[in-house]
């Protein structure tokens, strides 16, 4: 995961450096290789530097005299440190604001260390000598020839001249000695190594573990924010619910109380319907928030619905029809009703005459579950349009539940009246 540039100067997520930073650590908030990270860094690698060359110089000063004190072996070992930690990390600095992807920017920052570790061998083999040289002309460490004088220091111990005595092992040198090789190469190895942990080596692994955690803290919030959405969703839900149940059952009352003077078997009728609607959506209106809903079962609530209504309009016919594969399939529920009711209440109340509404569950072209509610009814432009409010509920919460893959389209029927799609993905149950 690549961090854009502005976030490379904001400190890292607490999930994932922790809260509770000492000053020494605090330079690991920020992401590695990033202007703060290489800042805090470089002050405490200043402070740990700044301790060895103390006890260097102060062994410098109470060892030998003057004249043998090793000044051009420190100023070479002060440029062999403080060169990779400088600049290792102002490299890696410029390769991550490069924005490369992951790849790139990996290989890119291996390879300024590399180049640095390089440079440090380099400046030993072809610039060493020169400040050697210069460093002693100027602290009169020379010889009668106005050659400066090799010497051997023993950190802590002594500071001698390489023909005082017999010679000292190769880690207590301060010059190489090309009749040497196994201790040029040892020399070199350290060289290398200590270069390139300076220059910021060990970093690469901590990139590493950055980058995995950054996309795991991704993936948790992702998952935490999609399980707040499905809450949101079955909160909106129940909205939903509370919009479908009055609408009909107040105009289902209200006309039951009608046809009681002039038409009781009508009446009865409409009570029969409205018990076995009731029987049939009530339980899912209640549970299908957190349960999952399937075609059949949410055109069992439609086929109650479009009878009761057909019961108290007479005028009303209908059909509900799904294949038998379907039927099983699941579904999102309460949007069939709330379309069914939409259709009935902006289509077959406001025309007048004989109106058809036909419900169906097929297999579009692309393999999605289309569910059709179409009515031959008054159309868009019917004066009971409403707010739209049902309607934009249902596509907000397509939109939580299947993101792009799902849809609601409303078209205008070419005999009148109005079709409207929810197509899904087609998931197995």
């Amino acid at each position: 995961m690549t961090l854009p540039v502005t976030a490379l100067d904001q400190p890292l997520p607490a999930e994932l450096t922790g809260r509770e930073h000492g000053w020494f650590t605090r330079y690991r908030r920020w992401p590695v290789f990033s202007t703060p990270w290489a800042r805090g860094r470089l002050w405490r690698m200043a402070l740990i530097l700044g301790c060895v060359f103390g006890v260097l110089v102060l062994t410098v000063l109470t060892n030998g005299s003057p004249a043998d004190r090793p000044w051009p072996g420190v100023a070479e070992l002060v440029i062999t440190l403080i060169g990779p930690a400088l600049a290792g990390p102002a490299l890696g600095v410029w390769v991550r604001r490069r924005r490369w992807d992951e790849r790139r920017e990996w290989w890119a920052l291996l390879g300024a260390i590399v180049a640095v570790v390089g440079a440090t061998q380099a400046f030993h083999a072809w610039g060493s000598e020169p400040l050697k040289q210069f460093v002693a002309e100027r602290t009169g460490n020379v010889d009668e020839n106005g050659k400066r004088r090799r010497i051997v220091m023993m950190i802590g111990m002594t500071i001698r001249s390489p023909d005082d005595g017999p010679a000292k092992p190769r880690a207590a040198r301060d010059d190489s000695d090309p009749d040497d090789p196994a201790g040029e190469i040892s020399n070199f190895v350290v060289r290398s190594g200590v270069a390139f942990l300076l220059a910021g080596g060990l970093a690469l692994r901590g990139l590493r573990r950055e980058r995995e955690g950054l996309a795991a803290l991704a993936r948790e919030r992702a998952l935490a924010e999609a399980q707040a959405q499905r809450r949101e969703a079955e909160l909106r839900l129940s909205v939903l619910a509370a919009q479908v149940e009055p609408h009909f059952l107040f105009n289902t009352l209200a006309g039951v109380r009608s046809a009681i003077a002039t038409d009781p078997v009508r009446a009865a009728e409409m009570i029969d319907r409205l018990v076995e609607y009731l029987r049939a959506a009530i339980p899912r209106l209640r549970s299908d928030g957190s349960a999952q809903a399937t075609v059949g079962g949410q055109f069992e609530i439609v086929r109650a619905y479009l009878g009761l209504m057909a019961a108290r309009m007479p005028r009303l016919a209908w059909s509900v029809q799904a294949d038998e594969s379907l039927l099983r399939r699941p579904c999102p529920p309460l949007m069939l009703i709330s379309l069914a009711e939409n259709a009935v209440k902006h289509g077959v109340e406001p025309k007048i005459g004989p109106v058809r509404v036909d419900v169906r569950a097929e297999r579009s072209e692309d393999g999605r579950l289309a569910l059709i509610v179409e009515d031959d009814g008054a159309g868009f432009g019917a004066s009971t349009a409403g707010t739209g409010l049902g309607l934009a509920n249902i596509r907000e919460r397509l939109a939580q539940l299947h993101g792009e893959r799902a849809a609601l389209t409303l078209k205008a029927r070419a005999g009148g009246g109005v079709s409207a799609t929810i197509t899904v993905p087609l998931e197995d149950a």
